[in-house]
């Protein structure tokens, strides 16, 4: 291992723009004294890069995946996602390949790992598919796409400065040309801009379970996509040929400050109360309720589902503007949401439009062999905002009669279900639904709470009463933040007298 320091370079760029470069040295280091081993190596590789991008401030040096931007392949990139499809595919893989020169008869191993591009070292070089010391691997491939909802606040977390990227990697621009993703219907918010890509997965890593949010630093390249090839579609896709992941929870998105002592702990929700009493005109009660909801966490205790609190604002202003989109056109919707997403890190709101609710998918469907996405696969811990205002007469069809159904289960039960060839299967989810109607809504709820009159007189003036909401600096909203997530997981006992 001393040896592999001084031979291995260390430069953080380096690692950034010539990460098969550096994965090719440690091979030939590796396999000296030992055979090819596809897991050794590939923990081997996984703790080289961790070790390398360990400080917060490297790994920002990462360029961040963006289908907006245009990457030169074979860079590192990193990329949070979830994981939409973690059965995409498998690839069996040619890690390690016999090469004979067809010229003088010399043989070499070549290594091609972490990438799609195949074996060569020149026009003479050929591959002995016959040789013993050839090793073939399997990858696993998942459909992976940015996180639904995912708050502007919290897309900054890790974001890096322009300057930083272009010191970090001149090869970036703002051109997205040839780095698009099909599989709009893969992707549970129609219409809303995002990024996709297929992440494959070597061993000893294994993709994650469905709708895990993930965080990646792989290599980047256009590669194969093997399902659109049996397809027909030659096309190349967006890879990310993962060196090392680790899965993100909603309580790692709050930030950085200093931990929040329990003396703290009265302040902070003082601080919040007010704030979210000032979004809604004044009205303290439902405040302390919305908060309520916003600390909600569902858990499992043995076979229950305990934690979850679901709420149902009631006397919000309707408005007969209709909704096209899965964005709010009620201003006082819009306000509301807005807020929410200021405090948590993923929110997602859903209109409950007639013509939306009738054309639009809830559920995940892999009927026809390829999951497609649902607008109820969401990340754990996201708050979902559901505008019941804008729901007029009409008539509601089948789908949009099943679409409510799969909301009030997750209400209900905190559980989606994915629609497979041969039987449904119920997936446990952790949503915090907040539902928004004018008079009590259709769907029940665990709270059902009347905002004051004056509360809807302030939401039904929004506009002109939006520059009275005094707005909280930087850091104040930190701090909200930091609490609500804190607080969220702070560990709780029910007294056996309560229990029974």
């Amino acid at each position: 291992m001393a040896s592999m320091t001084q031979t291995v370079p260390d430069s953080t760029t380096e690692h950034i723009r010539t990460p098969l470069a550096v994965i090719h040295k440690l091979f030939s280091m590796h396999t000296v004294e030992t055979e090819y081993v596809a897991t050794d190596f590939g923990k081997l590789a996984q703790s080289h890069f961790q070790a390398v991008f360990a400080d917060r401030q490297a790994l920002q040096q990462v360029p961040v995946y963006d289908q907006g931007r245009k990457i030169t392949p074979g860079t590192l990139v990193r990329f949070r996602c979830m994981v939409q499809d973690p059965a995409y595919g498998e690839e069996l893989h040619l890690a390690v390949a016999r090469m004979t020169n067809t010229a003088t008869g010399e043989e070499r191993c070549a290594f091609s790992q972490y990438t799609d591009a195949e074996h060569g070292l020149g026009a003479d070089w050929e591959v002995d598919y016959g040789a013993a010391a050839n090793v073939f691997t399997e990858k696993e491939v998942a459909y992976c796409v940015s996180v639904p909802g995912q708050s502007a606040w919290a897309r900054g977390v890790d974001d890096v400065s322009e300057s930083a990227l272009d010191s970090a990697l001149e090869s970036l621009s703002l051109s997205g040309d040839g780095n698009t993703c099909a599989g709009a219907d893969k992707y549970p918010i129609p219409g809303e801009q995002h990024s996709a890509a297929l992440v494959k997965f070597y061993a000893p890593s294994t993709a994650p379970r469905v709708s895990s949010v993930i965080d990646v630093v792989g290599v980047y390249e256009l590669g194969a996509n093997t399902r659109a090839q049996e397809a027909g579609d030659e096309t190349a896709w967006p890879c990310i040929h993962a060196i090392y992941h680790s899965e993100v929870h909603v309580d790692d998105v709050a930030s950085a400050l200093p931990a929040l002592q329990p003396e703290d702990f009265a302040a902070r929700r003082a601080m919040c109360v007010e704030y979210v009493t000032s979004v809604l005109g004044g009205d303290d009660l439902a405040a302390q309720y919305v908060l309520l909801h916003l600390l909600s966490r569902t858990v499992r205790v043995q076979d229950a589902k305990v934690g979850k609190l679901s709420l149902n604002l009631v006397n919000v202003p309707a408005s007969a503007q209709p909704n096209t989109t899965f964005a709010f056109s009620n201003p006082a919707s819009r306000w509301i949401g807005d807020s929410v997403s200021q405090l948590v890190p993923y929110s997602v709101r859903v209109p409950f439009d007639l013509k939306l609710l009738n054309k639009s998918s809830f559920v995940p469907n892999a009927e026809q062999g390829d999951l497609r996405a649902g607008v109820l696969q969401l990340a754990a811990g996201t708050a979902l905002v559901c505008d019941e205002t804008c729901l007029n007469e009409g008539t509601l069809d089948e789908r949009g009669v099943r679409n409510l159904h799969a909301v009030q289960t997750a209400i209900l039960s905190q559980s989606v279900t994915y629609q497979f060839p041969f039987q449904p299967v119920e997936m446990p989810t952790s949503l915090r639904i907040l539902v928004l109607s004018a008079g009590k809504s259709i769907l029940h709820s665990d709270c059902v709470v009347h905002i004051s009159d004056a509360a809807r007189r302030f939401l039904a003036d929004v506009p002109a009463s939006a520059a009275d909401v005094r707005p909280l600096d930087p850091m104040h909203m930190e701090q909200l933040r930091q609490y609500i997530e804190c607080a969220r997981h702070l560990e709780f006992g029910i007294p056996q007298a309560v229990s029974d």
